[in-house]
């Protein structure tokens, strides 16, 4: 049976002649037959219109290098997963890879020169989740605010889950609940589409209490069931700040028999604000109702630990950008290691997102994470899906 990315379309940017014949030939080895090759940014930017799947990019070349056409990239209207291949230095790298993620361009990795058969089919076998995950971004255009009006009330809200497991023991611990949206013509949309009209409407509130209700209704039903587990629900601080916003929470907890010990409401870091007063007694009171309170996507924000410090957060949710490939990139696993050990000295959970190899678990075990989350362990799931999994998990 054929690997999805053997079917790719690949463009091949080198200026070296021999070194596109080679990586040409490896990719062939490996069952790609869509091959061609640009000798440098300008070629490539020509190449573009043919529709490629997947490109493989050198830095260093004379024309337009690889850093410029990044930009050329980002512009155009659907850009192919990236991966770098250069003889530059590991950081030179890594600073490639996340400039390009900051121009929204999808990165499966990177590749030290001399490029290997085994190198590349390491990083093809992680584009599937990570080209899925692009697809659905780029493909939906947002929904009307009648859209969402219509749908909050319509039952429009489904949500998916995403499990997280022990690091150690890989049982499983909890979900990560998800939102989707089904569309009146039964497809279902990501939170791209529905999620920034609300913020710039009046639906924000309406939306949150619809995601918290179905995603609360399910875990009481699992509960009920005596499927075990606990569930993280992100939540904005304009949600967190609402006066009513303990009241609201309770209430819907007590309606689906959910205690707060089995709730996690998840906080992204770069939205905490630098006046915390609202922000401080709005999560020391649901603290003190019982639930948990995780800071996400750690690491990417500039004030972590005077937030760490300040606030009662009882975990630390370790961004994919220093999980994904750690192993190969000192500066990550470095921001990793050092989170790790601070959540361990702080008395709190530690999550890495964003594991999507077997490699990347390898680390987080090494390093004494907590709880693995990401595409290795599983994509989100429906919750018939997640039940299945569940089974066959523990086999």
């Amino acid at each position: 049976m054929s690997a999805d990315w053997q079917q790719f379309k690949v463009l091949v940017v080198d200026d070296d002649a021999f070194q596109r014949s080679i990586v040409s030939k490896l990719l062939k080895q490996l069952g790609i037959t869509e091959i061609a090759d640009a000798e440098d940014g300008k070629a490539a930017e020509a190449e573009l219109a043919k529709g490629y799947d997947l490109l493989l990019l050198d830095l260093n070349m004379p024309g337009m290098d690889g850093i410029e056409f990044l930009n050329v990239l980002s512009a155009h209207s659907s850009s192919p997963s990236l991966i770098f291949f250069s003889g530059e230095d590991g950081r030179i790298l890594e600073v490639a890879e996340e400039l390009a993620r900051d121009l929204s361009i999808s990165v499966i990795g990177s590749i030290a020169k001399p490029v290997s058969k085994e190198k590349i089919q390491r990083l093809l076998e992680q584009t599937a989740p990570q080209m899925t995950q692009t697809t659905a971004r780029l493909t939906q255009s947002e929904l009307t605010e009648d859209e969402v009006r219509a749908g909050i009330s319509g039952g429009a809200i489904t949500m998916f889950y995403q499990p997280k497991v022990d690091a150690q023991t890989l049982a499983l611990r909890g979900v990560e609940s998800l939102l989707r949206w089904q569309t009146p013509e039964g497809a279902l949309i990501g939170p791209g589409a529905v999620i920034p009209v609300a913020e710039r409407t009046d639906l924000i509130q309406a939306l949150t209490l619809g995601i918290f209700t179905v995603s609360m209704t399910q875990l009481g039903n699992w509960l009920k069931q005596g499927f075990e587990l606990s569930m993280s629900c992100n939540f904005s601080i304009a949600d967190l700040v609402q006066p009513e916003i303990v009241e609201m929470l309770d209430g819907v907890l007590a309606a689906s028999g959910v205690s707060p010990d089995k709730v996690t409401l998840e906080v992204t870091e770069s939205q905490l604000p630098e006046d915390v007063s609202k922000v401080l007694s709005a999560l020391t009171r649901l603290r003190l109702r019982g639930y948990e309170i995780s800071i996400d996507d750690f690491g990417t924000g500039f004030s972590s630990m005077e937030q760490l410090r300040r606030f009662p957060f009882t975990e630390l949710k370790i961004d994919r950008a220093f999980v994904n490939g750690a192993e190969q990139k000192p500066s990550a696993r470095a921001i990793l290691e050092s989170s790790v050990d601070l959540a361990r000295r702080l008395n709190i959970r530690s999550v890495a997102e964003g594991i999507e190899t077997e490699a990347d678990l390898n680390l987080c075990r090494t390093l004494g994470v907590d709880v693995a989350q990401g595409y290795y362990v599983s994509r989100p799931l429906s919750s018939n899906a997640l039940e299945d999994w569940a089974k066959s998990w523990q086999l």
